[in-house]
């Protein structure tokens, strides 16, 4: 069955605040202090999603990173446009990240709007992370707003 070919949207968001609050409603900052340098997703997961990317990527194209890290499985040939921007929560992880042309450390959980201009990026990724997202609805009204017309947004998820 191809349940994407015509999904059934429910008329209102179906979801309340309360359903995203956390366990520890502690600031993500404390968790994101120290640097990880680390995979999130195993080997296979990382070579099938850069695969994927390089099904859909154009070279040229300025792309978002959202929850961004030191690595953003990005295709090695690959050559982004003007704008390939990481927006995470370590500064030291995003400084890392060789495929990133500028970056920006914020925490979607706090503020859910994203600081760039309507119409700016092509494609929109976030990999693995949309789940940790208190605010998702949100986060993604602002994606539709920073993607040009006809933009992609990809989001990964993992079974972990």
């Amino acid at each position: 069955e191809k349940v994407l070919a015509n999904p059934k949207w429910p008329d209102e968001w179906p979801y309340s605040e309360d359903d995203f609050k956390r366990m520890d409603e502690s600031s993500d900052a404390i968790f994101y202090d120290s640097p990880r340098l680390c995979y999130h997703i195993d080997d296979a997961a990382v070579s099938a999603l850069t695969e994927y990317y390089s099904t859909c990527f154009k070279d040229g194209e300025n792309v978002l990173d959202l929850c961004s890290s030191w690595v953003s499985h990005y295709p090695k040939d690959w050559k982004g446009g003007e704008n390939v921007v990481g927006l995470g929560m370590n500064e030291y992880e995003l400084s890392q990240n060789p495929v990133l042309t500028s970056h920006v450390v914020k925490d979607l959980n706090d503020d859910p709007v994203l600081p760039f201009d309507d119409n700016t990026f092509d494609k929109v990724t976030c990999v693995v992370s949309i789940d940790y997202l208190n605010k998702p609805l949100q986060v993604c009204q602002e994606i539709g707003r920073v993607l040009k017309p006809g933009g992609e947004c990809i989001l990964s998820m993992s079974n972990r």
